[in-house]
């Protein structure tokens, strides 16, 4: 290391030991927070005091983790959260493929109910005019139920 590495080295310890005295448990104690307040990176930290912090932490209450248990606990919750994400992913692709279903029924329906409506339009277009009648549209009594159409003849008008 150069002088300076060591000397950041001194500085990066004078300050971890001074907050390893105002904490109360590990979860006081963590490499980011130390590493901030020496403004260094974490990884930059770990290079330079990895034993002495890994010795100091230990000394404070809390969880007692080996580091292959934690990178295990890890990998479990890795596996854990990219299984979630599978099934999330599934499920987002299965609603829209259902919601896209349910809309192509709809406009199928609609499309024939149109041409429906048409053929209607149609043939009281020829009705009338074969007739020489009038239409005339009556309300519906009550509810939801759409008007009637009713054809009258000139004939049965001068009755």
């Amino acid at each position: 290391m150069s002088m300076k590495a060591d000397e950041r080295r001194t500085q990066l310890l004078e300050i971890m030991y001074a907050l390893h005295q105002k904490a109360q448990c590990q979860s006081d104690f963590r490499a980011p927070k130390i590493a901030e307040s020496a403004r260094i990176s974490t990884v930059w930290f770990y290079k330079l005091v990895r034993p002495e912090f890994q010795a100091l932490r230990a000394q404070l209450p809390g969880p007692r983790l080996s580091r292959d248990e934690e990178l295990s606990r890890l990998r479990r919750e890795v596996a854990d959260l990219r299984q979630k994400l599978q099934e999330a992913q599934h499920k987002l692709r299965t609603t829209a493929v259902e919601e896209l279903d349910e809309a192509i029924l709809l406009l199928e329906r609609y499309e024939k109910e149109n041409n429906h409506l048409r053929q209607q339009i149609a043939l009281l277009k020829k009705r009338l005019d074969e007739g020489g009648g009038q239409i005339i549209v009556q309300p519906a009594p009550h509810g939801p139920a759409r008007p009637n159409l009713t054809v009258v003849n000139n004939d049965s008008n001068k009755r």
